[in-house]
């Protein structure tokens, strides 16, 4: 079963979200896709197209239109470099999403992150709010936070190595947008520091009260605050001690690390030490849903994945 860990609620959300969609795995030789396929058709009828490379092959002309079209829109001519991966089975899905021939595209058992974000901006491109592709973990935690918070999302633990002010806004906009989707709860947004509201000042500080600041005044409906220590974004008695006038007080659920370090190491030991279920990492920024695993998943992690992803379709 998926998502044994998950309240019924977050649960139903995602399979309805999810269900009697198509997905193309192109790394469909491999035996952990295969078995995905088959739970994903057995529990929320999903359609799964597997790729090989045979048929990348025989669509290499169809998938190589596609990625002149997106190098069109970004007014630049199609790259030497990028052109021979036509033939490529990410490639060959992403164009398949891109002409609405599957609603998302999962890919990483096999290939590197770099290769399925690649094929992502190749064949579909970015969102048009945002300038990056992330990542984000959903976490479902053994005993909430002091906040009452049982689901929660980390971002971001798998892309950008250090995100500028700039790219924290995309990031916690993804991030925010994703967490509703899953869950069906209103996000609350905390950008993450070492600092919590001029308690410290240093340059990275200042990165994440700047990405606050902007936040703030591009998204004004989104309950956020920042910059802020995590205590002061979980646990409500520090919240109002430190951050009197904060709008989150203490109820996060969507938290925005200042870099992949953090945020990487924050997830594991959530995971690891706090016996937290994570679910990812899941990419966002694609215009249309296209979404990374780790080499080392299992059968019942690249189902998830599958799951997540179809969601934000």
């Amino acid at each position: 079963m998926l998502f044994q860990t998950l309240s019924d609620s977050a649960k139903e959300n995602i399979f309805t979200r999810a269900k009697n969609k198509r997905i193309s795995l192109p790394e469909g030789e491999d035996e952990r896709v295969i078995k995905a396929a088959e739970i994903l058709k057995n529990e929320l009828n999903i359609k799964c197209f597997l790729g090989n490379k045979n048929e990348a092959e025989n669509n290499k002309q169809k998938t190589l239109d596609v990625m002149q079209k997106i190098a069109e829109k970004k007014g630049k001519p199609l790259s030497s470099k990028i052109e021979p991966l036509a033939s490529d089975p990410t490639f060959e899905g992403g164009a398949k999403l891109f002409l609405g021939e599957v609603d998302a595209v999962v890919s990483g058992c096999v290939n590197s992150t770099a290769h399925v974000i690649r094929a992502a901006l190749s064949t579909v491109g970015l969102k048009p709010q945002t300038k990056v592709i992330t990542s984000g973990f959903l976490l479902a935690l053994p005993k909430a936070t002091p906040g009452g918070e049982s689901l929660v999302l980390f971002a971001d633990c798998g892309v950008i190595p250090q995100p500028s002010s700039a790219e924290l806004v995309d990031i916690a906009y993804l991030s925010q947008e994703a967490f509703a989707f899953w869950s069906g709860k209103t996000p609350c947004v905390s950008f993450l520091s070492f600092s919590t509201v001029g308690s410290a000042e240093h340059p990275d500080v200042e990165k994440v009260r700047n990405a606050y600041k902007v936040f703030s005044e591009k998204y004004p409906s989104i309950i956020a605050e920042g910059e802020v220590q995590f205590d002061t974004a979980c646990v409500p008695s520090v919240a109002k001690r430190k951050n009197p006038d904060g709008k989150v007080q203490g109820k996060t659920n969507v938290f925005i690390f200042p870099d992949l370090d953090s945020g990487n190491i924050g997830y594991k030991i959530t995971q690891r030490i706090g016996g937290a279920e994570a679910w990812g990492p899941i990419l966002l920024g694609a215009a249309k849903p296209f979404s990374d695993l780790s080499r080392g998943a299992s059968a019942e992690d690249i189902a998830h994945a599958v799951a997540l992803t179809l969601a934000l379709s």
